[in-house]
């Protein structure tokens, strides 16, 4: 199991789509609901997750492989930027994720990617209704100042 950061629109829907259907389930967004750090760690206890508020958490599930997704805007705070960069990790850049694909999903879970299945997927533009609850973020930034 492992965890997948970033900015929002920076592919965790994608990620989570793609390695759903790689064989590992990633739910996206686990955060959202979650009135608990605790409860969260329930949450994904048997899944990985690709979540854009993992970062303002810290990191609070330190024992599996994780990518940090690095997608520079200039309306990006610098907390954030810092926060994501404090994330222990695999960091990339947002440009780099299709050529770094093989190593990323290896770092994710040690096996060598199915090109088939990533061809099918790396044209896709994925996009999900919803976005990070605010309201479970708030309590969990809370929770872990």
């Amino acid at each position: 199991m492992f965890i997948i950061t970033g900015l929002p629109r920076s592919r965790t829907a994608w990620f989570s789509a793609f390695m759903t259907a790689s064989g590992y389930t990633c739910i996206h967004e686990g955060l959202n609901n979650c009135e608990s750090i605790a409860e969260y760690k329930e949450k994904v206890k048997l899944v990985s997750d690709a979540n854009t508020g993992y970062a303002y958490t810290g990191q609070i599930i330190d024992d599996r492989p994780t990518l940090v997704i690095h997608k520079y805007h200039h309306e990006t705070p610098n907390e954030i930027t810092e926060k994501l960069k404090s994330l222990n990790g695999l960091h990339v850049l947002f440009d780099e994720i299709d050529e770094r694909i093989s190593e990323i999903f290896t770092h994710l879970t040690g096996d060598k990617i199915n090109l088939d299945i990533y061809n099918i997927f790396k044209d896709l533009n994925i996009t999900t209704m919803a976005s990070m609850n605010q309201q479970a973020a708030s309590i969990l930034l809370n929770e872990t100042s």
